[in-house]
C-alpha cells in the first residue's frame, strides 16, 4: 500500500500525467491500511481522473482499491468482489504432542495468549477474534456502499462473492466489460476532451485590415470560411498519452 500511495503522489506531481490508470491483478491483502489507501485515491481523483481495470482480478482488498476508482472497468474473463474479511489461525497443538513438544506460555493479562498456534483456540480468544472481523467487514462495506452509489445492504448481500465479466456490472460493482487496449483508448480521449474544455481560449491577434471584395474577385468557400472565423471562438485541440 505504500508503494502504491507513493506512486500515486510522484503521479499528481507531475505535470506531464494528465490521468492515473490503475492496472490490477490481484486476489487481495491486509486490511490493515487498504481503507486509509482507498480513501485516498478517492480525494486523488479530485486533482486528477483515476480509473481501474481489473485484468484479472481485483478481489477483496483490490476491489478495495479499485471501487474508490471514478471507473472501473474488467476484461471479459476477470472477476472482482469478495467484499469480506477473513482471519485465519494455525492450531498446531496436535502436530505439537506428535513431535513430542509441549509449550508452556507465562503471561500477564488474561488475553495474551488467545490467538497461541500451540493450544486449542478458547471461546473468548474466538469471539474476540470474530467481533474484529465484523468491525472491519463494516468498514469495507460502508465505504464500498458510499463510493460505488450502492446501498450497503447490497453490498453486504454478496457475502463476499466472486462476480464475472457482465455479471459484475449488473450486481454494480464494475461500469464495463472491456479489454485494456479499449479502456487506456477511452481514457486517452477522456483526457483529451478534459483538457480541450479546460484549455483557455487563445487571444485574438491584432485586426488586419480586410481586403475589400468586389464582384470581380473570385473567392472559394474555404476561403470565405477562414476569412469569416472568429479567433475569439476557437479552442486549441491538444493530444498526448495519459
Amino acid at each position: 500500500y505504500d508503494e502504491i500511495d507513493d506512486r500515486l503522489d510522484a503521479a499528481l506531481a507531475d505535470p506531464q500525467i494528465g490521468g492515473i490508470l490503475l492496472d490490477l491483478d490481484s486476489p487481495g491483502g491486509e486490511a490493515s491500511g487498504v481503507f486509509e489507501l482507498a480513501e485516498r485515491i478517492r480525494a486523488a481523483s479530485a486533482v486528477k481522473p483515476i480509473w481501474a481495470h481489473a485484468n484479472d482480478a481485483a478481489y477483496s482488498a483490490a476491489y478495495a482499491i479499485a471501487a474508490a476508482c471514478q471507473r472501473r472497468m474488467l476484461s471479459q474473463t476477470a472477476g472482482v468482489g469478495s467484499i469480506g474479511v477473513i482471519a485465519l489461525r494455525v492450531d498446531q497443538s496436535v502436530k505439537d504432542a506428535k513431535d513430542g513438544l509441549h509449550y508452556t506460555a507465562v503471561y500477564a493479562g488474561g488475553h495474551k495468549n488467545d490467538f497461541s498456534p500451540h493450544e486449542p483456540l478458547t471461546p473468548q480468544a474466538s469471539t474476540a477474534l470474530q467481533s474484529e472481523v465484523d468491525r472491519l467487514y463494516a468498514i469495507f462495506a460502508t465505504q464500498v456502499a458510499a463510493m460505488r452509489g450502492l446501498d450497503e445492504d447490497a453490498v453486504r448481500a454478496t457475502e463476499a462473492g466472486m462476480f464475472y465479466g457482465e455479471q459484475a456490472v449488473t450486481a454494480g460493482l464494475a461500469d464495463a466489460v472491456l479489454p485494456l487496449e479499449q479502456v487506456l483508448t477511452e481514457f486517452a480521449e477522456h483526457l483529451a476532451a478534459q483538457r480541450q474544455t479546460l484549455t483557455p481560449l487563445p487571444r485574438a491577434s491584432p485586426a488586419q485590415p480586410r481586403q475589400r471584395l468586389t464582384s470581380s474577385t473570385p473567392v472559394s468557400d474555404k476561403e470565405q470560411s477562414m476569412t469569416d472565423h472568429d479567433p475569439q471562438h476557437t479552442q486549441q485541440h491538444k493530444t498526448g498519452d495519459p
